[in-house]
């Protein structure tokens, strides 16, 4: 019950977090940080605190695959999201997850190194593909959100984040793994942004997220060197901060003054 208990408690609150932030700093900024294992990093530790740590440290292989099946739906959300309405973006985007997370689990199966060198080009090419607009180009509309719209995100959130963890133990390490590192912060915000702010918001929360992905990225591939080898506690907090350090830099370039 206290895990339990800590899914419907946690997981709405990163998600309101990462929310407002998102409206006072804008879409990218949102993105970038629902693009930190925000969610990953729970599941990962539900998974080491119900199954035991080498399951977690065998499922954080599947999790490179798996961000590697992201990156893939963030890239056919890219070229479909100028092109399609919003369910239609979306489902494609689902669509190139799981035709990529199928390919790479079952068919290549590469492995944690192989898998992270599919990773990195791929994400690098995510946040290539999502250029920013020009601000004297970009849309000035910001429409205040509906009532329901955070209980909806919250809710989508939660949803999501209960049946990945719910499903993991019936799915054996490897599929977890791959259905771990889904961007369930992420894609609310990309919807939400999509219908409030138009194509330009939700693409500017793709990027956010792809950037954020290097920073999941290191935390599974320290998860699965670290954990069984030292204490967990100690294992999570280096995972954690070896991410955030990958994406800090991002932030700081983010928030930078321009040159006038």
């Amino acid at each position: 019950m206290g895990l339990i208990a800590a899914k419907i408690i946690v997981t709405p609150t990163l998600m309101w977090a990462v929310s407002a932030a998102a409206r006072r700093w804008g879409s990218l900024v949102g993105g970038l940080l629902s693009g930190l294992p925000l969610t990953s990093a729970p599941i990962s530790i539900y998974l080491a605190a119900e199954q035991g740590e080498r399951f977690a440290a065998d499922a954080a292989i599947g999790s490179v695959e798996g961000l590697g099946a992201v990156t893939a739906s963030y890239l056919a959300y890219a070229f479909c999201a100028p092109r399609t309405g919003i369910l239609a973006s979306v489902f494609l985007a689902l669509a190139a997850f799981v035709l990529a997370g199928a390919l790479l689990h079952s068919v290549i199966q590469p492995g944690l190194w192989l898998a992270t060198a599919i990773d990195l080009p791929a994400m690098a090419l995510v946040v290539a593909r999502c250029r920013p607009i020009a601000e004297d180009e970009a849309p000035r509309r910001r429409a205040r959100p509906p009532r329901w719209d955070m209980p909806a995100r919250l809710a989508a959130a939660t949803a999501l984040v209960l049946l990945v963890s719910g499903l993991a133990p019936h799915l054996g390490s490897g599929l977890s793994g791959v259905l771990a590192p889904i961007p369930i912060i992420s894609w609310p915000l990309i919807v939400f942004a999509r219908a409030q702010d138009g194509v330009g918001a939700a693409l500017d929360v793709v990027r956010g997220s792809a950037q954020g992905a290097f920073g999941v990225l290191a935390f599974y591939v320290c998860v699965h060197l670290l954990l069984g080898r030292i204490d967990p506690v100690a294992a999570y907090t280096a995972s954690i901060a070896v991410s955030a350090a990958c994406v800090l830099p991002w932030l700081i370039a983010r928030r930078r003054p321009r040159a006038v």
